[in-house]
């Protein structure tokens, strides 16, 4: 396995493992016992990069993704590093067949989220803590203070960004600063490109 350095110091392997398919979004969750199999056998091959978020879950469980990943890499914990992400509710009112988005990051909601998470995964610390989308009624720089406090309280160790755009990576990255941006990104899907330079510029993993 090959290994990147995301932002300053973060070390992870260069094919990572995201955990949401096996608890949400694509069909019923999947045999626990199998994902936690398939999780130690992704640490053998030499992955230490996992990624869930608080979301990540069915209706009778919202939170399943993170229980199973805290479970699965408990033994593991001071070999991987684990990202997870807060900033989101599902509308539950609505009928759609998949729920809008609600984002929100109030400081209150992301001590929560942080806490609820830390407590899920099973651990002292999260390695990468992502805003999953903006919120546009919280200033980013406002979300960047609460993430400085949480860096100094040793709750998280690192933060980013999903579906960043130029100008809340630069306001946010100004008050504290990021170590990656996760956005969609692929040969059909390359509206990000042009958000490279500013990475470059700034040290911020991609």
């Amino acid at each position: 396995m090959n290994y990147r350095i995301l932002g300053k110091d973060l070390k992870v392997s260069a094919v990572g493992l995201g955990c949401m398919g096996m608890s949400h979004a694509y069909g019923s969750p999947a045999d626990k016992n199998e994902m936690c199999k398939l999780i130690a056998k992704a640490v053998d091959l030499g992955y230490n990069f996992f990624d869930t978020a608080e979301v990540y879950g069915t209706a009778n469980n919202p939170h399943d993704n993170e229980e199973l990943v805290g479970r699965a890499l408990k033994p593991y914990r001071d070999k991987v590093i684990i990202a997870t992400k807060f900033g989101i509710e599902f509308d539950k009112t609505s009928n759609a067949t998949n729920s809008p988005l609600i984002p929100n990051s109030r400081p209150e909601v992301i001590r929560k989220s942080v806490e609820g998470s830390l407590k899920r995964l099973d651990t002292d610390h999260i390695d990468l803590y992502y805003q999953h989308r903006f919120d546009p009624n919280v200033p980013i720089e406002e979300v960047a203070g609460v993430m400085a406090d949480l860096i100094k309280e040793g709750k998280i160790t690192h933060w980013g960004m999903s579906e960043a755009t130029d100008e809340n990576i630069r306001k946010a990255n100004s008050v504290c600063p990021l170590t990656a941006i996760q956005n969609r990104y692929s040969m059909m899907a390359r509206h990000y490109e042009s958000l490279f330079p500013v990475l470059e510029e700034l040290n911020i993993g991609f």
